[in-house]
């Protein structure tokens, strides 16, 4: 799932003009990718990860200014999700249908990284 967090400003890590589903548009905001699991009761967050823009990842100015580290690469959407997924299938958590964005599911890769997870 992916979650936009609308900002006035520029200068707070990750904003970037990008789609923001909360506001149904492009415009200045935050991205974060999370992974849910769901019963029949409820829906636990299991994993969160701020997207970081290209922009930002390739921006050595802005990321000393805001702290971000050397080690923070830029990561896809689909990406960061899929590592998600991964690492709660090693932790355990039973497999089970993902719902994601259309954005995802537009995307070959991503899809094929979930037909492959039978073998992790």
């Amino acid at each position: 799932m992916t979650r936009g967090f609308p900002k006035k400003g520029k200068h707070s890590v990750g904003v970037a003009r990008q789609y923001c589903g909360q506001l149904g548009k492009q415009d200045n905001c935050r991205v974060a990718v999370s992974l849910s699991i769901r019963t029949a009761k409820a829906s636990l967050p299991v994993a969160y990860d701020l997207y970081l823009p290209e922009s930002w990842a390739l921006d050595g100015e802005k990321r000393k200014k805001t702290g971000v580290p050397e080690e923070i690469e830029f990561r896809t959407k689909p990406l960061i999700a899929m590592e998600q997924i991964h690492e709660a299938l090693l932790a355990g958590v039973p497999r089970a249908p993902v719902l994601a964005d259309a954005a995802y599911g537009n995307d070959g890769k991503f899809r094929e990284a979930l037909d492959s997870l039978g073998a992790c």
